[in-house]
């Protein structure tokens, strides 16, 4: 039912907003507006906005905005239909007759789908309904939960729906334009479930519009939806977004699930902002549904890989359509679990936990991506660069593209940081043990085991920043005039701290003469000098082109830009020319 613009803006002209808001709460007046706490969320500072000249509101705490016919569809759960037919009144504006009429004519369709539930709901109940309840209780539902829901069954060995119907006076082209029954090849009409669990479907008003049936056995499809219709259109309805509207709003948090057991398991659990697509892709239109009471949804969709594919393709769907105040995240469940299986494998507290530690959208996307490509070299990488590139063109909000842009680039550098240092970076573990502690060990044995050219070798290697503090004291002793002469027994006789004992032991380790002679006794003493004077200095500049690629890299964590990445390739020349 439509009506027209000019209709609309004379029912705003003539009740004000204000007037209405204040039979809720109190206002204060500011200057030409007003300020009162929020009516959609809990909040103790006044952040909601009332224009009266433009007839709108705005909250800056939810997000909530609208006008007088928001006020009685959101607030007072009125239709829009229902809301301007109410206002119209008081407003003393006609509305036309033809309007009226088609609205009259929707309104028996409503009142046949809900006949129907409560057809369904008693069925539950009837003897035929017997594997229908026992896979509810081994879904561990309860009375009360079913009863909530309007869980029903669809067959009753007495009658038919649409008997059931007729009885109750509806007409046959009523009750075809509601969907329940489908008219056969022999222009006879049957019903539309058979033999099906029936999960009513509101929308956002409460009004049921639709079900969902689930077979038992081996009958496929095993979910099936109501048909479309113009009152029914699964892209722009949230199952369960009726009862959990307002809790959503209020607390700024709405979990969207894969499907309606789901919704009404977790629901039995205590979470009530909860709401499911209807078995289709999650489209634009639901989003923004979402979006209208929670302004940074859930997404908790089934752990298998159907269920990941769906979540990866919201994401995106998600990335032209944000806003400073409209975003989205994500919880991964463990693979091929659903939320009912996590809950039995590991608690519902469990499940609260993982809850509270959400995903970024960035992350989300990134974390996903990622798995599909090998970085193993730099075409790959160019090619998730561009690919990254081309998610990042998608959104349209400028200030939100640059933070992203930013968030993408450093995840994507602290990737390759995190690679690199997999491949290349040798931990302080394995350090102890390395061919490169081995070789700092060799100079300093070769200072000892060489008296004559000790003084010059320790001059040499104190021109390096390989050593530690204590290698670098022990050095300095080594050539004081009291110790410069010494022999390695006699030395250790001097040098009796354990840090320096320690040292001169290791030193002595004969696998570091058989991988480096010059630290050997038996090596000449002026050749001993060139070579640690030689492998002293490259040693040095490798570590140090390692410390500058780490720091380069760290550098990208912060900020990716032009001359920190010709930086890296700078030194990635530097340290190919080293090889």
């Amino acid at each position: 039912m439509s009506f027209s613009k000019i209709d609309l803006d004379k029912i705003k002209s003539k009740i004000l907003l204000s007037s209405e808001i204040e039979k809720k709460t109190k206002l204060h007046k500011k200057g030409k507006d007003y300020w009162c706490c929020c009516l959609f969320h809990e909040e103790k500072t006044p952040s909601l906005k009332i224009n009266d000249d433009f007839g709108s509101f705005y909250c800056f705490g939810c997000g909530a905005k609208g006008d007088i016919f928001t006020i009685y569809t959101d607030l007072y759960n009125y239709s829009f239909q229902e809301a301007v037919l109410e206002l119209s009144k008081k407003a003393g504006i006609n509305v036309e007759k033809q309007e009226y009429k088609k609205y009259k004519n929707e309104d028996k369709i409503y009142s046949i789908l809900e006949t129907a539930t409560l057809w369904f709901q008693a069925n539950l109940y009837e003897s035929d309904a017997v594997n229908s309840i026992k896979y509810l209780e081994s879904r561990k539902l309860t009375k009360e939960t079913i009863k909530k829901f309007k869980i029903g069954y669809s067959h009753n060995s007495k009658t038919t729906l649409y008997k059931f119907l007729k009885e109750r006076s509806f007409k046959d082209e009523d009750i075809i334009k509601s969907n329940l029954v489908k008219v056969n090849e022999k222009d006879k009409i049957k019903d539309y479930f058979y033999k099906r669990i029936i999960f009513p479907i509101s929308d956002e008003r409460g009004k049921i519009v639709g079900f969902g049936g689930r077979s038992l056995g081996n009958i496929n499809p095993k979910y099936i939806n109501s048909p479309e219709s113009f009152f029914f259109k699964k892209r722009n309805l949230l199952y369960n977004l009726f009862n959990a509207k307002n809790i959503a709003r209020k607390k700024n948090n709405l979990l969207i699930c894969e499907g309606y057991m789901d919704v009404i398991s977790l629901n039995q659990n205590g979470i009530e902002s909860i709401v499911a697509p209807l078995g289709t892709s999650f489209t634009e239109q639901q989003l923004n549904l979402a979006w209208k009471y929670s302004s940074k949804p859930t997404i908790m969709f089934d752990g298998d890989k159907a269920g990941l594919r769906a979540a990866f393709k919201l994401a995106l769907l998600a990335l032209p359509l944000l806003q400073p105040n409209k975003f989205v995240q994500f919880i991964n469940l463990e693979s091929g679990l659903d939320p009912d299986n996590y809950i039995n494998k590991y608690t519902f507290k469990n499940l609260l936990k993982i809850l509270k530690k959400p995903i970024p959208l960035v992350n989300f996307i990134f974390n996903e991506s990622i798995k599909a490509f090998t970085l193993h070299n730099a075409d790959r990488k160019v090619e998730f660069d561009k690919y990254l590139d081309d998610l990042i063109d998608k959104i349209k909000d400028k200030k939100i593209k640059f933070f992203y842009k930013n968030e993408f680039k450093s995840l994507f550098f602290s990737e390759l940081k995190n690679k690199y240092n997999k491949e290349n970076k040798i931990s302080k573990n394995q350090i102890k043990d390395s061919l490169v502690d081995k070789q700092i060990l060799s100079f300093i044995a070769a200072s000892i085991n060489h008296r004559l050219v000790r003084s010059n070798i320790i001059s040499e290697l104190l021109k390096t920043s390989l050593f530690n503090p204590v290698y670098t004291s022990l050095l300095n002793k080594l050539k004081t005039p009291d110790l410069c002469d010494l022999d390695y027994p006699k030395l250790k006789d001097k040098l009796n701290e354990d840090k320096y004992l320690k040292i001169l032991n290791n030193c002595q380790d004969s696998s570091i003469y058989q991988l480096f002679p010059y630290s050997s006794p038996q090596y000449k003493d002026d050749l001993s000098l060139a070579e640690v004077k030689k492998s002293s200095q490259n040693l040095n500049t490798r570590l140090s082109n390692l410390k500058k690629i780490n720091k380069s890299l760290d550098e990208f964590e912060k900020n990716s830009s032009q001359l920190n990445w010709n930086e890296l390739k700078k030194i990635n020349r530097e340290l190919s020319e080293d090889v």
